[in-house]
């Protein structure tokens, strides 16, 4: 079954209100969706990174034409310099690429991609609930909360409609002392059954972050992700910290992984199936944090339906990985798959038993948010936060 033609376009979808974090602010989500087409009438669709950008899909996509689409790991050595030279982007470009092709490989033999990864090894799926401090959204009105208890009457209604029985606070956008507040607020009103999760994207610095986490340990947190920048800080801050540290930003490659295991400077690593390079990639690094006792979760990046599904059918058939699943989801106000926005069930979701990822697209809503990209192009996760002060901007350490 060779692979004929790969075709890309930008979506942007608007978020319910702008989410705001240490590096700025998030109004609409930018992603990409590619579909890939075969000889035998068989395509394929997945997702990523909106950074990635329709051009450079294109261009790459041109060495793809005439390969089979059932050899992944040799699209994979195709595409293999392509992060060399654009980073980030380069992964999300081959991870865009490859889950189309599982999409039309499980399409081909009938089967579900977590089926064709190893097999169902859990049907539901722990979902983590994301709390960030948001702005206004000055059309709908939603939106605004920034003290303790605005956050904690959100979480509140979070928990009740989806049912969360975890929670991760993006702290870093407010002082230092109002997130320990609202920590300590979260653990006093959820109780010991609620899993807890921070993250500040390193934005704080190693004295403020020893300061903050040494506060934080009677609140008994999961682990605490990138509470600092960079490999040496975090290796140096966890001899004296009795929190698991995670990270999404100091071990980001395979390269990175024997350095921070030998300085033993994290415990958690957020595998993430765009950023790490696509489906297959993500299990081999799940391998390596079994290797290592290291555990694993998932990051979340805003992902529309067709990248949250892929999500799913990742944690599905991968056993190591036991911490609940991150999501940007419900901070969407909509979504481009047939039949709008997917439920919650209980705080978890399960991946479709349909041949391949088991979603389609809404063409409707396709078309519409795919104008919105035309009109707007790419929509920065990090545009500046109006509500900082002037002349602000996002530094390394700014606590």
């Amino acid at each position: 079954m060779k692979i004929t033609k790969i075709t890309a376009a930008g979506v942007n979808v608007p978020l319910v209100a702008p989410i705001r974090w240490s590096w700025g602010m998030r109004r609409e989500s930018t992603r990409l969706i590619l579909q890939v087409e075969t000889d035998e009438g068989i395509a394929g669709i997945g997702e990523t990174m909106g950074r990635v950008g329709p051009e450079r899909i294109q261009y790459e996509a041109q060495k793809l034409i005439g390969e089979d689409i059932f050899d992944i790991e040799r699209i994979l050595a195709i595409l293999r310099p392509v992060p060399y030279f654009f980073g980030y982007a380069g992964y999300g470009l081959i991870a865009g690429i490859e889950m189309a092709c599982w999409d039309a490989v499980g399409k081909a033999l009938k089967k579900p991609v977590w089926a064709l990864m190893g097999g169902r090894f859990r049907k539901k799926i722990p979902i983590s609930g994301y709390v960030f401090t948001r702005a206004r959204n000055e059309k709908t009105g939603e939106g605004g909360e920034t003290t303790p208890e605005q956050l904690l009457e959100f979480s509140r209604e979070l928990v009740r409609r989806h049912g969360f029985r975890n929670l991760k606070l993006k702290v870093g956008a407010s002082h230092p002392d109002v997130d320990i507040a609202t920590i300590r607020m979260f653990r006093e009103e959820f109780g010991p059954e609620m899993g807890l999760r921070i993250d500040p994207n390193g934005t704080w610095s190693p004295q403020t972050a020893l300061r903050i986490c040494k506060r934080l340990e009677p609140c008994d947190l999961e682990y605490v992700e990138d509470p600092t920048w960079g490999l040496e800080a975090m290796a140096r801050l966890r001899r004296d910290i009795d929190i698991p540290f995670a990270t999404n930003m100091c071990v980001v490659d395979f390269d990175q992984i024997p350095v921070a295991f030998r300085m033993n400077a994290v415990d958690v690593i957020l595998g993430d199936v765009h950023k790490w390079g696509g489906l297959l990639t993500t299990r081999k690094l799940a391998a390596v944090c079994d290797t290592l006792m290291w555990g694993m979760c998932i990051h979340s990046g805003a992902e529309l339906g067709i990248s949250e599904t892929a999500k799913l059918h990742m944690a599905t058939c991968t056993p190591n990985l036991t911490f609940a699943i991150d999501t940007h989801y419900p901070h969407l106000a909509d979504d481009i798959l047939a039949g709008g926005k997917m439920q919650y069930d209980d705080g978890t979701m399960s991946a479709p038993d349909k041949p391949g990822l088991g979603v389609e697209l809404d063409m409707d809503r396709f078309g519409r948010y795919a104008e919105a990209y035309r009109k707007n192009g790419l929509a920065d996760g990090y545009e500046k936060d109006v509500s900082r002060p002037s002349g602000w901007c996002p530094k390394k350490f700014q606590w």
